[in-house]
């Protein structure tokens, strides 16, 4: 279903300039938040070609939020594992949401990375992502071809009942498309140190991100569990 799927929408895409695509609907899954302080003129540079600009936090600087999904049940994609690494940018559309663009975005399956490159032009890879869990915390590693990318352990922790929309920006056919991601679960939400480990590795995308962020130490977590989803189908925007 899913190969037919990529092979139909391609076709039509292609052929039509028409997107096919449908709203996809995440039942089960758990997310893992930490955020850091980043350079933001290096961010910027990064985000340059793809026409997007970082937020500023404070003079200087903007963040980096590395978030480790555990999907469990996705329509059509089926279950896998993803690492967004992304950022905060300002708006270019009148929709009043907090906006996203990843810098990468690897995941577990190829189910999963060819719509989120074709459909919502999304910097995907296929990756191997693992979690684990230990007493009270959970762990998540990030390589490729078996070369460390990252890896960070928090304590897991389960929220209160919440809503929330994300908004991602994504590069597709050299035209910038805008993607919601309607999430109700069990979240937590805390400004904290403490119980939290994160290290790079010695990966190309590591060095980078060494590059980027000013230091290791995490200034923000957010935990999601019971998350149910809508990814809704992204909206070509206006130049």
């Amino acid at each position: 279903m899913n190969l037919l799927l990529k092979i139909y929408w391609n076709l039509v895409f292609n052929l039509t300039g028409v997107d096919v695509s449908f709203d996809a609907k995440y039942y089960d899954w758990s997310f893992y938040l930490i955020e850091l302080k980043a350079d933001y003129q290096g961010v910027k540079e990064l985000l340059a070609k793809r026409h997007l600009v970082p937020k500023e936090t404070a003079p200087g600087e903007t963040r980096l939020q590395i978030v480790g999904c555990e999907m469990r049940a996705v329509q059509i994609s089926g279950p896998y594992n993803e690492v967004s690494i992304q950022v905060p940018v300002e708006s270019i559309d009148d929709s009043p949401s907090d906006k996203f663009a990843h810098l990468y975005l690897p995941v577990s399956t190829e189910a999963a990375r060819w719509p989120g490159v074709d459909i919502y032009g999304f910097p995907k890879f296929i990756a191997k992502i693992d979690f684990t869990k230990a007493e009270s915390q959970i762990t998540c590693q990030l390589a490729e071809n078996d070369e460390s990318i990252l890896e960070f352990r928090m304590d897991d922790k389960v929220g209160k009942k919440k809503q929330t929309r994300w908004e991602f920006y994504g590069n597709r056919k050299q035209r910038i498309v805008m993607t919601g991601f309607d999430l109700e679960g069990l979240m937590l939400e805390e400004e904290t140190k403490e119980n939290v480990q994160f290290v790079l590795g010695k990966h190309t995308i590591a060095e980078k991100l060494k590059g980027l962020l000013f230091s290791n130490e995490v200034v923000r977590t957010m935990i999601g569990h019971e998350v149910t989803g809508i990814l809704r189908k992204p909206v070509q925007i206006e130049p």
